[in-house]
């Protein structure tokens, strides 16, 4: 097969870092840039970018307004690109300028109890072409952003994984869930105490003003809650959703108010077309200061006139809501999957980041592959103040299973483990030390 040889065409965004890479006979280029002001006019090289993961994710080519809504999230965010760029393609292949592999990361942060926000390397749009797969370009794009944020001295990065098998080899695990549920609404909500404060209708591009504001007061106090970016409120608003490329119209908000008139949390739904029974109310963005203002949110979700059910795709695993209801069978749990997926790269950052109940001293020994946490940590919590160094000795082996859940699958503790995992010390590479118990026959 003739190959078309063309040099390859790098962005020039100031801070553009490149290097070579070959891989199985095949020649990349590597580029690590930024998106600068200017749009896609001023940012060629993001907009293919952007191409190549729509692409990536069977996405629709994207139109000029979605390219200029993406750039201007990215660029406002200070968000740093990755790409890798064949040297030569075939005839009436996708050109050079087209990146075969994709990468992004951003700063964020990590409520990791108490109200204590973590820094955190947010990572997304992780793509590489399948003609292009199984040549290392992930593995490049992946260690050289987790180098990169460790220089940086971010404690962790963080992601979504849509295929959760991808990311184990790389350290990263999953750490928190979601639910969705399906709440019965033929008749009234029925709750345990009244709720508090009031709700109005609200209009969607007050709401979108409103949202930043809202969500943060609910970050700060949210355990595991992670950040969020600015195209998530045209989005959950109905202004504009960035997948499908337009608006939706048969969006609508509500505020919640305290009793002094403040706003304190909001909801946004739509109402899903159906000519039968029963009829569904989908709730898109639920975000309340308090779990008080959560279930005064849902109380009104589930009023409407002409809805049956109220469905919401990303409810907490320890709803409140579940606990205030008088008959909890009107909840439905329909399905649970991994949330955010936690990479630790400095052990002692993160986890004397975190609150602890607690009062004494363990070593902990991980086993991290690539090299980031790897060693024995001390943890000490005796003052009070947890504290976390280097140990350079061993602790003795247990005796008897931990307590708790298994950390590599949740499930319930008992003699050992349900799934019949044996574990010492659970470690950010997803592997684990055997214990000197047995595992089950």
């Amino acid at each position: 097969m003739d190959l078309t040889h063309e040099a390859p065409t790098p962005p020039t965004t100031p801070g553009t870092v490149t290097e070579s890479y070959s891989a199985g006979g095949h020649d990349y280029t590597f580029a690590e840039f930024g998106v600068g002001p200017g749009g896609t006019a001023g940012n060629p090289a993001a907009v293919e970018w952007v191409r190549a993961i729509r692409q990536g994710f069977h996405q629709a080519e994207p139109t000029e307004e979605t390219l200029e809504r993406t750039l201007s999230w990215m660029h406002a965010e200070r968000v740093r690109l990755r790409a890798a760029y064949p040297h030569a393609v075939p005839e009436a292949a996708l050109p050079t300028r087209r990146p075969v592999a994709t990468f992004t990361s951003w700063e964020g942060s990590l409520n990791v109890g108490r109200g204590r926000l973590l820094r955190a390397r947010l990572i997304s749009e992780v793509t590489v072409r399948p003609t292009h797969s199984r040549r290392g370009l992930l593995r490049r794009l992946m260690t050289g952003d987790l180098d990169r944020a460790q220089r940086d001295g971010y404690p962790v990065a963080l992601l979504t994984a849509t295929e959760a098998t991808i990311y184990g080899r790389f350290g990263f695990g999953a750490a928190t869930f979601n639910r969705e549920v399906s709440v019965d609404a033929t008749t009234r909500l029925q709750l345990k105490a009244p709720t508090v404060g009031t709700v109005e209708m609200a209009d969607g591009e007050a709401v979108r003003q409103l949202a930043p504001v809202l969500f943060q007061r609910f970050h700060e106090s949210s355990h595991g809650s992670v950040s969020r970016v600015a195209y998530h409120w045209p989005e959950y608003t109905g202004e504009y959703a960035i997948t499908p490329q337009k608006a939706d119209p048969e969006v609508r908000c509500a505020v919640h108010y305290d009793d002094a008139m403040r706003p304190d949390g909001y909801v946004t739904y739509r109402f899903e077309p159906n000519t039968s029974y029963p009829l569904t109310l989908t709730v898109l963005d639920l975000v309340g200061a308090s779990p008080d203002v959560s279930i005064a949110l849902w109380e009104f979700v589930t009023s409407l006139d002409l809805v049956d059910r109220v469905r919401f795709g990303r409810a907490p695993v320890e709803d409140p809501l579940v606990w205030a209801m008088t008959d909890r069978a009107q909840y439905r749990v329909t399905s649970e999957s991994d949330k955010v997926w936690v990479r630790v790269l400095d052990p002692a950052a993160a986890l004397e980041a975190r609150p602890y109940t607690v009062r004494g001293r363990i070593v902990i020994s991980l086993v991290d592959s690539m090299g980031y946490a790897d060693g024995l940590w001390a943890l000490d919590t005796t003052s009070g103040r947890p504290w976390w160094s280097a140990s350079p000795t061993v602790p003795a082996p247990p005796t008897t299973p931990p307590a708790g859940p298994c950390p590599r699958c949740s499930c319930p503790t008992g003699p050992t483990w349900r799934c019949g995992w044996t574990c010492w010390a659970p470690c950010t590479s997803g592997r684990s030390r055997p214990a000197p118990w047995p595992r089950p026959g």
